[in-house]
């Protein structure tokens, strides 16, 4: 008998599920309309001699609904195949698909809602969601979700799957795989991105391209596997995340994101642009010159000192595309918070769900100091020369 594993899809929106309308613009398609092309795609590798749509349709529909995924995959995974694993799958949507650009951390609760909610009954999980926020909600994902024992893979599309030159049906496939026949390694045990072949962790990438089939990449660590013609799972070059105990967060509402803002450095910037964005800030995501640098003159150093006193929290990050900011500059002086090398996605939503936690102010300061779940090459949260709890601590520094 075949041992069963299920993985939950959630349509989110995006290109992947687009059509034109009468208009002539990209508008994302309602559910029905996306589960019924995938299952017809299904079938042209399912047919059985003899058989009609209608015979294949109702061999791998269950009456309750669940997908049989493409038996052809289990031949990817020596152990999936000589076990007979067959991947099952259920596809379920947002209320409103929409495009990427207008998804808000409101989004992100609910996508993590949904993930929860159905934790208990499914092996994996696959979010379908548009490329151009994609980073933005893999890493806020990774910071909401937390610790997690089994794989969360977003995936999308640069052309919509009714496209006969489409990526999105690839990146489907992929996608599965991995969450479906491969849930069982535990190095997928986290969020992670899916795109063109490439399997990546989900806070570590940065969307680079956007005219290509292949429009992310991770700068600063290496993709976690390779699906190719041979599939690689590259274990013994991950940098293996620490993680802490359960950091529960408040759930995100419109009404209550706190008011985060980007600071990117530029030659010549001036006091009141700096003024302006720091002033009614909650959070600071400093863009900043090579390993941290900003121009050295004293009104700066006056803003950053001021807005530390009054609470706003300041992580600072390179604008370079690979790179790591040191805690040897001016800034680190007036408490801003050096980023390591996480990239701006992975900060932004880092910021926001850390302000919108509830913690103290003193924790906050010391989970943005820290890599929580591989965010970064800071000292993990939980390392020894480093204790929870906001008293009492003592921290890690750089040699």
């Amino acid at each position: 008998m075949a041992v069963e594993r299920k993985v939950y899809v959630l349509y989110t929106g995006g290109t992947f599920g687009m059509k034109k309308d009468d208009d002539g613009k990209l508008a994302p398609q309602k559910l029905d309309v996306i589960k019924d092309f995938i299952i017809r795609h299904t079938i042209l590798y399912e047919r059985k001699p003899g058989e009609s749509d209608k015979d294949v349709w109702n061999r791998i529909v269950t009456p309750d609904g669940l997908i049989t995924l493409y038996h052809q995959l289990a031949e990817d995974d020596p152990k999936a195949k000589s076990q007979k694993y067959k991947v099952l799958y259920r596809m379920d949507s947002l209320p409103t698909p929409i495009d990427s650009s207008n998804v808000t951390p409101k989004d992100w609760s609910d996508m993590a809602e949904k993930i929860k909610e159905h934790m208990g009954v499914y092996d994996g999980f696959v979010i379908i969601h548009g490329t151009d926020t994609m980073a933005f909600t893999s890493s806020a994902l990774s910071f909401i979700l937390g610790k997690i024992n089994k794989p969360v893979i977003v995936t999308g599309a640069q052309m919509p799957i009714f496209h006969p030159r489409t990526d999105g049906l690839d990146n489907f496939v992929g996608s599965m795989l991995m969450a479906g026949y491969f849930c069982d390694r535990e190095m997928l045990h986290q969020v992670m991105l899916y795109d063109v072949n490439k399997l990546y962790q989900g806070n570590r990438v940065v969307k680079f391209d956007c005219d290509s089939f292949s429009v992310f990449d991770s700068p600063n660590v290496f993709p976690i596997a390779s699906l190719e013609t041979t599939i690689k799972l590259y274990e013994h070059k991950m940098v293996e995340p620490i993680f802490p105990p359960s950091l529960k967060s408040k759930a995100f509402t419109r009404a209550e994101t706190p008011e985060v803002r980007i600071l990117r450095f530029f030659p010549g910037i001036t006091e009141n642009y700096v003024r302006g964005i720091l002033v009614g800030a909650d959070g600071v995501i400093l863009e900043t010159y090579g390993s941290g640098n900003v121009p050295d003159v004293a009104w700066l150093k006056e803003c950053l000192t001021e807005a530390d006193k009054r609470g706003v929290l300041m992580l600072n990050c390179t604008q370079v595309y690979r790179g790591t900011v040191l805690p040897i500059y001016a800034t680190f002086e007036a408490h801003v918070i050096p980023g390591y090398d996480i990239t701006p996605e992975a900060a932004m939503t880092k910021m926001i769900w850390v302000l919108n936690s509830g913690f103290n102010p003193e924790t906050k300061r010391k989970i943005l100091k820290h890599s929580l779940y591989g965010e970064s090459c800071a000292p993990p949260y939980c390392s020894p020369n480093v204790e929870p709890g906001p008293k009492g601590e003592r921290e890690q520094t750089p040699e």
